[in-house]
């Protein structure tokens, strides 16, 4: 009669499939990931597959093979629940060299593990069983003569005299198993087990152990699995609160006046980004718009478009010992030279900043603005009925960081008509990329505005959007876009009659 054990065996790893197959087509509201189900299924199913093995070879002799056989189902379970359980890949490798010494019985054994590739440390790479290392060492040299058998049945070496690879020195031992444990993808190492009589080891011997390898690298991988959805999970959370901050820090409320009205639009290539616009009002009827582009995306361009943002704010409020009102706030080139200073001391050296601040004074009817190697403005001129770009020269903050960045940047004024439109915008726009790789380009973007200038602020700002969403079809966003569209009044208060 069969070993009963094994019967009891066969009915727990039924169980716990049946289990791990009605996790898989059962609802997944709260429970485990579809993946740790799976794994638990191939775990049972290796289980089954060991003791369909040991139920049908031929039995031993009571004695002998009770307690091994008792071994080897003791060892597998253990193995498959450090798959549903999820230990360290210092137990499963220190499980899987007991298990296999145990289920071949042999004499000694060691395991190389990659440990690039093992999860593991540099001192738990190579683990050791009844030998020494200098025995390993001198094993390992002898078998540098011939690699790894490619086939699985030469992993045994039944009589070690007759290798190449030991002619010349005797050997404690005379048989030989190689087993490689190979991923997917990865190899995670080899284990050797070894026998001091020649002929020992067979091919039973060599399906259990394969077995037990092949659970040992399914337990490693879903350990690296599950190490990387909890770190991308809490990545995800961590994005999510950046991103909810950076949100905070984008303008909800616009300004409104009769003298403009403004439209804007801000789209991320990531989770966050480094565009930024602003705004703030200035005593005297004068808007401060400032817009810029952080050099690389993600959480570190992130930080430093709320840094400029501060520096924004900061800087522009008022000097209070200016002499009159209008002298209390700096101009846009010395803004620009300011910023520049008080970044030096926060960006990255691989890191800059382009922007373009303009103060409007409406009241005046005209605006000045500096741009520091931001992309320059498009302008409709209501009067000449012209649609154009403004040509100015400015540098990039951060590319300079000494007092000589201020010779790099200068003013420039301009007066404005009722009806003129400004569009501002960041990089993302016009070298978003079409079907073909082909940018949308500048020439694209002023043909929109020669078409829509005639409409308010908004409509001019979802003409543009469309015919870039049109262009885009398809084609995932490589940057950051931010486009503002500033469109001063017809009727402008002061010159209705």
């Amino acid at each position: 009669m069969r070993n009963p054990l094994l019967l009891i065996g066969f009915l727990l790893a039924l169980l716990s499939g049946g289990l791990a197959a009605a996790s898989l087509w059962g609802p997944h509201g709260g429970g485990p990931p579809p993946w740790l189900a799976w794994a638990a299924l191939a775990a049972d199913l290796g289980l089954l597959a060991v003791l369909a093995v040991l139920f049908f070879r031929k039995p031993a002799p009571a004695a002998v093979a009770a307690v091994p056989r008792r071994a080897e189902v003791q060892s597998l379970q253990r193995l498959v629940q450090i798959v549903q359980h999820g230990q360290t890949s210092a137990e499963i490798y220190h499980i899987l060299l007991e298990a296999a010494v145990q289920t071949a019985r042999a004499d000694a054994a060691w395991l190389d593990l990659n440990p690039d590739h093992a999860s593991i440390g540099g001192a738990d790479a190579t683990q050791y069983y009844r030998l020494a290392p200098a025995q390993a060492d001198a094993l390992r040299a002898g078998l540098r003569v011939l690699p790894l058998p490619p086939h699985e049945d030469e992993f045994i070496t039944n009589d070690l005299n007759l290798h190449p690879g030991f002619a010349a020195f005797p050997t404690d031992f005379r048989s030989l198993m190689q087993l490689p444990l190979r991923g997917p993808r990865l190899d995670y190492g080899v284990l050797y087990l070894l026998k001091a009589e020649p002929h020992t080891f067979d091919s039973e011997d060599l399906s259990v152990l394969q077995t037990f390898t092949s659970q040992a690298v399914l337990s490693i991988e879903n350990l690296t699995l599950n190490a990387i959805a909890l770190h991308n999970q809490r990545t995800q959370e961590e994005l999510k609160i950046a991103s909810e901050v950076q949100d905070s820090l984008i303008p909800k409320k616009l300004p409104t006046d009769d003298w403009f009205e403004i439209s804007t639009h801000s789209l991320a290539a990531k989770e966050v980004g480094g565009d930024f616009y602003d705004f703030l009002l200035l005593p005297g009827r004068r808007l401060a718009v400032i817009i810029g582009d952080v050099s690389g995306k993600g959480i570190t361009a992130a930080f430093h478009m709320a840094q400029m943002k501060g520096i924004f704010h900061a800087l522009m409020q008022g000097n209070p010992l200016a002499k009159n009102e209008r002298d209390r706030f700096p101009l846009p080139s010395r803004f620009m030279a300011q910023a520049n200073a008080a970044l030096a001391h926060c960006l990255e050296r691989s890191s800059f900043i382009t922007s373009s601040l303009y103060i409007i004074d409406y009241q005046q009817g005209g605006f000045m603005f500096a741009r520091a190697g931001h992309c320059h403005t498009l302008y409709y001129h209501a009067l000449r009925e012209e649609v154009f770009y403004f040509q100015s020269t400015g540098l990039g903050l951060g590319i300079i960081r000494n007092e000589g960045y201020e010779k790099h940047i200068n003013n420039q004024f301009y007066d404005y008509g009722p009806g003129d439109v400004m569009v501002i915008y960041t990089d993302g726009i016009v070298e978003a990329r079409g079907a073909g790789q082909e940018e949308y380009g500048e020439a694209r973007l002023k043909q929109r505005l020669e078409e829509c200038y005639f409409q308010g602020a908004e409509v001019i700002k979802q003409c543009i959007l469309n015919d870039l969403n049109s262009f885009t079809a398809g084609q995932p966003i490589h940057d950051d876009q931010t486009l503002l569209v500033i469109k001063f009044k017809a009727v402008q208060p002061g010159l209705a009659a």
